[in-house]
């Protein structure tokens, strides 16, 4: 990188984490409460909900590690892009109007709280906690792209770089939790919906290559003969090898939106009347932003395939090279922005596995103590396991993995593999049972781990182990509950009524 962009991405950068912090203290007087740092119940409009949620799916993953993938190894990688959008919109539209009501009418807080009390079942609750923790992959992969873009557009070491992702995060989310997680997440989905639509035109334009649009698809095609635009699968890829290993990747992503930094989103949103609106604004952002992607294939163009750099460096080298030192190091801060509208959500999601899901539904019925008490304990522990989550996450990342978007859904194929049957099929069919929840969440979780660690198969990528799983999980729950269940059962049950 030049000096003037390194100088420019300072100055950007400096704006940028100024203005987190003054939203932090915006989002700190907001937050009085427990209930206020977890969810910041139905404070917010539907379209600045949609970009936060839009942004919380559309990570440092979708921003680094999807144009890192499409460089690397080309066109089949495209197919990650185009379908998890879709498939995760699917799935809120299932899911969304029963988490808001629900925690509307009981209170819940979180995911394995709204399973919990939705089940009448305090294991469902720990074990879903438990499984939660996998988040912490999640949290790595956000904070490893931030240092890369630190150490490629800022000339710092990337270990510097983690450091004060770190620090930024932990101070802003310790002071607003969710209020500070929503108000600047929306921002920065603001300018990642920006940068998105400037790296769709530069590719469509392509800017940057000698001659035009035909001329750049026939150097993508000579420098990746094997993932030009004429190569749909990846022949022998675990991911992108087949058409059925990315139907795999499609579902496995059906269950996306029920995450816990995204499930507790539809809480935020000031009416259940605002739904339609906010899946509405989620499908188009959603859709856009993944976009990104198709830096990558420009950067084959641009860059060259064998320019000698980490494939998640591509979009600050390609910026670098198209654009002048003020709109490239912008853009660059831009993309940063992608990284903390996650990461913050993933580290409030996890401290309330500690303080809500732990402490306040575990702990505190099994002892003697004030509600006042119980509160200001569950606060500071909300805040203070900030600290906690953020140096694990600073320890994990010091040595990066080689793919992002790889890395963090060892986690993600986790939860979802344990959550799909409960949560998707439990919304759509109100006789699912308690017993096919347990069984459902169990069955799912162990297939995920058994398909996905190499015990003897042939099979080693997280979207298609989670996709296997997932299928599995919804399964089980229909088979269980059609054994378990009686037309006549009035026990607590989700229903799409208040």
């Amino acid at each position: 990188m030049t000096d003037s962009i390194t100088i420019y991405s300072w100055i950007f950068m400096a704006l940028f984490i100024g203005m987190m912090l003054v939203l932090g203290w915006v989002g700190m007087k907001k937050t009085n409460t427990a209930d206020d740092f977890a969810t910041a119940r139905s404070s917010y409009g539907p379209f600045t909900i949609a970009l936060v949620i839009a942004a919380g799916i559309s990570s440092g993953s979708t921003f680094m590690g999807m144009p890192g993938l499409a460089y690397d190894i080309g066109t089949p990688s495209l197919w990650y892009p185009l379908l998890y959008p879709i498939a995760t919109v699917i799935g809120m539209v299932f899911v969304a109007k029963v988490i808001k009501k629900y925690g509307d009418k009981y209170g819940t807080r979180t995911i394995p709280e709204f399973i919990g009390e939705r089940y009448q079942s305090d294991f469902l609750r720990i074990a879903l906690t438990i499984i939660s923790i996998l988040l912490i992959f999640y949290v790595v992969s956000q904070f490893v792209a931030a240092a890369t873009m630190f150490q490629t557009m800022m000339g710092v070491e990337y270990e510097t770089g983690l450091i004060i992702t770190g620090v930024v995060l932990s101070i802003y989310v310790f002071m607003g939790g969710s209020h500070s997680d929503i108000m600047t997440d929306a921002i920065q989905g603001f300018l990642m919906l920006v940068v998105a639509v400037v790296v769709f035109f530069s590719f469509v334009g392509s800017v940057g290559v000698d001659g035009g649009f035909g001329d750049m698809l026939s150097t993508i095609d000579e420098e990746k003969p094997q993932g030009g635009f004429n190569q749909l699968f990846l022949p022998g890829d675990d991911t992108y090898g087949s058409f059925w290993l990315v139907a795999l990747l499609f579902i496995a992503h059906l269950p996306f939106a029920i995450q816990p930094h995204l499930g507790n989103k539809f809480m935020a949103v000031k009416s259940g009347r605002d739904l339609k609106k906010l899946i509405m604004y989620c499908t188009v952002i959603a859709t856009i932003l993944p976009l990104m992607a198709l830096g990558g294939m420009h950067g084959i163009a641009v860059i060259g395939s064998d320019a000698g750099i980490n494939p998640d460096q591509i979009i600050p080298v390609l910026f670098s090279e198209i654009f002048p030192p003020a709109i490239a190091a912008f853009f660059a801060v831009a993309v940063l922005s992608a990284v903390m509208s996650t990461s913050d959500g993933l580290v409030v999601s996890i401290t309330q596995l500690f303080a809500n899901d732990l402490y306040r539904k575990t702990i505190v019925p099994r002892i003697k103590i004030t509600k006042e008490k119980a509160e200001r304990n569950e606060l500071l522990i909300s805040r203070y396991s900030t600290f906690v989550v953020i140096i694990a996450a600073v320890i994990v990342g010091w040595t990066p993995p080689e793919y992002l978007s790889i890395f963090m859904w060892i986690g993600i194929g986790g939860i979802m593999s344990a959550t799909a049957g409960p949560i998707i099929v439990g919304a759509l069919w109100k006789r699912s049972t308690k017993q096919a929840a347990v069984s459902s969440l169990l069955a799912g979780n162990i297939v995920y781990w058994i398909v996905y660690l190499p015990f003897g198969f042939d099979f080693s990528n997280p979207f298609g182990a989670s996709g296997i799983a997932v299928l599995i999980s919804m399964t089980v729950m229909y088979v269980v509950t059609m054994f378990t269940s009686h037309p006549e059962n009035k026990s607590k049950k989700i229903s799409s009524e208040p």
